[in-house]
């Protein structure tokens, strides 16, 4: 019975050395850290994940975290306050898992907008009113959130309208206003940035003051995207009030002119 026993426990022993190890070695693999500085400087006009975050994991998963839209770049010369709720707000409508995504380093990173290259725009002119477009090169319906392949770069011969100067890695994360057919060229007229709060959303309504909180269930009667003020019913007093943007499921009231709850 002892040897059966010390047998047992040496099984045991080996088991765990030599399978536990491994398994949780494999999940540490499937995990995407991202580590955020306290600040970061943009040249282009949208935010990428890749380009203001150290990211370290799978390369697969590496390449579409670092292609996720955290939103609009800051003009040059000034400044846009990004925090670890926006970004994984913009992680979960790219589709990606935030079970997979580990934060490191700063909860908010200061967005600094430097000047654009001149390389960038005017779009590249291959040919007589021949311009490099980007294209979707699937049909993708209205309100369709645009992933990397869907995309294509293309040479075509534009007249009468004007080119967007993006390129393919700016229109990622951005959703269609219309209907667009296979090959059609992507524009300002036709995507648009994902509101963080759509019209009609279920919300919690926030007020703070120094030695309070109260909140209350809300529904938005506005869409817009974070740091933006819109309109909001509180659903218990049927009172429209006014409030900030906080994240995908916050709109924080300033209790000054703003009426109560």
């Amino acid at each position: 019975m002892k040897l059966r026993g010390v047998f047992g426990t040496v099984v045991l022993a080996l088991s765990i050395l030599l399978f536990n190890t491994p398994l949780v070695q494999a999940v540490d693999l499937e995990i995407v850290v991202l580590t955020l500085p306290e600040q970061a400087q943009i040249q282009g006009s949208s935010i990428f994940l890749g380009e203001i975050g150290e990211l370290t994991g799978p390369a697969d998963l590496v390449e579409q975290v670092a292609a996720v839209n955290a939103g609009t770049a800051p003009v040059a010369g000034s400044s846009r306050r990004l925090t670890k709720g926006q970004i994984e707000v913009r992680l979960r409508q790219a589709g990606i898992d935030l079970s997979k995504v580990e934060f490191r380093g700063s909860e908010i990173v200061m967005v600094h907008g430097a000047m654009r290259e001149t390389t960038s725009s005017p779009p590249t002119l291959t040919g007589t009113n021949t311009y490099e477009v980007v294209v979707v090169v699937r049909d993708v319906h209205r309100g369709e959130v645009l992933q990397k392949t869907d995309l294509a770069v293309e040479e075509r011969e534009i007249r009468g309208t004007q080119v967007d100067g993006r390129g393919l890695k700016e229109f990622v994360g951005l959703r269609a206003t219309r209907f667009l057919s296979s090959g059609t060229v992507l524009t300002a007229l036709n995507v648009e940035v994902v509101p963080t709060i759509e019209r009609g959303a279920l919300v919690t309504i926030v007020v703070r003051t120094p030695s309070l909180v109260v909140t209350a269930p809300g529904v938005a009667r506005g869409t817009g995207g974070v740091g933006e003020v819109i309109a909001v019913e509180n659903t218990l007093s049927k009172q429209v009030v006014y409030g900030e943007i906080v994240d995908a499921e916050t709109v924080q009231v300033n209790i000054r002119g703003s009426g109560t709850l």
